[in-house]
């Protein structure tokens, strides 16, 4: 889904925003700009936090995980604007979640309407980690001078094959927050199950309800497998707060490029405990 203006230039800069919870080696690696979104807590915590950098080590306080907060700053206009036209590119490439679950987008295609220079904004057609392997072909696109006409080829390419399958290990934030459609968490309304769920191309289905974390282990690499039968290109295990099962997917899935932990603003949606895996097939 994008919009701006496309001519073929050179030095393009990608821009995204801090719910890929990409690590910031990579960030570094390929100059990536990630814009901020900034999380209101309760007045018994600190008054806000903002998120840059590696967020692998945020984790939600237990007492705020089922209230309900005033909400998260999504990235302005103005400061899309701003990553557009920061000194040293000429053109740039905005990467957003899948419009039906945020509103960047809206924030990101307005900015390319003002900015004086090329830029267009991409709808991912995913989110998180999902959304981070489509940065990341769009960055490494740019890497190598590309125009941004290529940027944007390498960018709607993965938009189009990425794969996301994630696991909620409780239903009460995402109900609270409401992205999720409600055949995904009725899937999950079992005390004690974790619901599975698979994202592509803007929509959620459900997979399964299960009772162990080993049959949503088994399942999530079952998925992997299926789709990717000649392996991925790209891969990143995500999580919220259990380092542990990230570890055990990421030995289950074999190779991949990063392990993400999610950040506070997708704590806040998706409770603790998430557990998933993105990947761009062969």
């Amino acid at each position: 889904m994008p919009t701006g203006n496309v001519q073929a230039v050179e030095r393009v800069i990608v821009v995204t925003d801090s719910s890929t919870c990409l690590p910031a080696d990579v960030v570094s690696a390929f100059d990536i700009r990630v814009l901020p979104i900034s999380l209101h807590l309760p007045e018994s915590l600190p008054a806000e936090e903002s998120e840059t950098g590696d967020e692998s080590t945020w984790r939600l306080p237990k007492q705020v995980e089922l209230e309900e907060l005033s909400g998260a700053n999504h990235p302005f206009v103005t400061e899309y604007l701003a990553a557009i036209e920061e000194p040293g590119y000429a053109a740039a490439a905005i990467v957003t979640p899948a419009i039906e679950f945020a509103t960047m987008f809206r924030n990101a295609a307005l900015a390319c309407e003002l900015a004086s220079r090329p830029s267009i904004a991409i709808d991912a057609r995913s989110a998180a980690a999902g959304q981070a392997l489509v940065v990341l072909a769009g960055a490494q696109e740019a890497a190598k001078g590309s125009d941004l006409d290529t940027v944007v080829q390498a960018i709607e390419d993965a938009s189009r094959r990425v794969e996301l399958v994630g696991s909620l290990a409780t239903l009460e934030p995402i109900r609270q927050s409401g992205p999720l459609p409600a055949d995904v968490l009725q899937a999950g309304e079992l005390i004690g199950m974790r619901s599975v769920f698979r994202m592509h191309e803007g929509t959620i289905e459900p997979i399964a309800a299960l009772a162990t974390t080993q049959e949503t282990l088994d399942t999530i690499r079952s998925a992997f497998l299926n789709s990717a039968p000649h392996g991925a290109e790209r891969c990143a295990v995500f999580h919220a707060d259990v380092p542990e099962l990230a570890e055990r997917l990421t030995n289950l899935l074999g190779h991949v490029d990063f392990v993400s932990g999610f950040s506070l603003a997708m704590q806040v949606h998706t409770g603790r405990g998430v557990l998933g895996a993105a990947w761009i097939p062969k």
